[in-house]
């Protein structure tokens, strides 16, 4: 399973769609386009997670309205809700890569103690290593090996 951080860069939602925008669709932003297509290089579609602000984790084709929330807002996803949505996929027992910033992964760290966020530095240079795992097939195995070990250490545990 992968997740990436959302982004505050939205479409608007046009009258003809009126249930808005599947997630995998909805975030526009330089940052957020470079975090999704290194999780279209790292896994299936059906694996991948928005981390959104607002409502959680996301599957990408879910509709989401455009909102202006972050995280530590009072809108804003709980750890407690968040630690609901990992625990209804079953991230407790599943290789987790996270791509984003540390304040997302420390929002999802409590209820998926095996995560793996190999991202280092700021958003430059979160968008450079994600250029360089799409381009690296064995920088994505190598991030896969490392998540696997840090389940298989949580299971000796």
């Amino acid at each position: 399973m992968y997740a990436f951080a959302c982004g505050a860069e939205k479409r608007p939602v046009p009258q003809e769609r009126r249930n808005g925008w599947p997630a995998g669709e909805l975030y526009t932003g330089q940052y957020h386009q470079s975090l999704r297509r290194a999780a279209d290089a790292l896994t299936d579609q059906s694996l991948i997670f928005v981390a959104s602000a607002l409502h959680g984790l996301v599957p990408l084709d879910r509709p989401l309205h455009p909102y202006d929330v972050t995280l530590g807002d009072e809108k804003a996803i709980t750890v407690e809700r968040m630690s609901g949505h990992a625990a209804g996929l079953g991230l407790f027992d599943a290789d987790v890569i996270f791509l984003g910033g540390r304040d997302y992964a420390a929002m999802l760290a409590p209820s998926v103690p095996h995560l793996l966020a190999p991202l280092a530095g700021g958003m430059g240079e979160h968008r450079g290593q994600c250029r360089q795992a799409r381009q690296d097939s064995a920088l994505r195995e190598a991030w896969w090996k490392q998540a696997s070990a840090l389940h298989d250490k949580r299971l000796a545990c």
